[in-house]
Parts: structure tokens; sequence; C-alpha cells
């Protein structure tokens, strides 16, 4: 993901998908979300995904995945940066 400024993000800036036709964006404010208005596109898209900061509550971002292990997802806060893998923090 790339950064960008954004005029409808708390802090002014997100993340975007840099793949064509993706809209998946992330801020530090609302987590992931799909950067599109078009209903028929957001039922159709997979729902991105949330984990939030047991700590502070803040959306954690997506740090690590491991294609070797398809189940392993690294979860990091932007606020206390707390991890949390599998549903245990670290």
């Amino acid at each position: 993901m790339k950064l960008r400024e954004s005029p409808s993000s708390e802090n002014g800036a997100d993340y975007a998908c840099d793949e064509p036709d993706c809209l998946v964006h992330y801020s530090r404010s609302d987590g992931y979300f799909l950067n599109t208005q078009d209903q028929l596109l957001i039922k159709r898209a997979p729902i991105p995904p949330h984990q939030y900061c047991s700590k502070d509550r803040y959306p954690m971002y997506l740090l690590e995945v491991q294609p070797s292990q398809p189940s392993f997802r690294l979860w990091r806060c932007p606020k206390c940066n707390m991890s949390r893998c599998g549903g245990t923090l670290i």
C-alpha cells in the first residue's frame, strides 16, 4: 500500500492498494475500508479485515502475512505499537 493524501481522513492521509481495480484503503482513524460509493461493488467485494487494539481501541493494520502459512496474520496498532498474532497480544 502507498501513502496518499486524503481530505476525508482524520489525519489527512490514508494508504491505498497499488493493484489495478483495488478499492481497499487504510486510515488510522477508520482502519481498512473500500474507497467507493458504488453499493453494487461494496456488496460484491469481500469485507476488509478489521482488528482493534484492546488497549486503545484504534483500528490495527496488517503488518505481515506469510504465504507459506495462509492463516498467519500479524497486526499492529498505529497508536501504541502493540501487536497481535492469531488473537494473542504480543
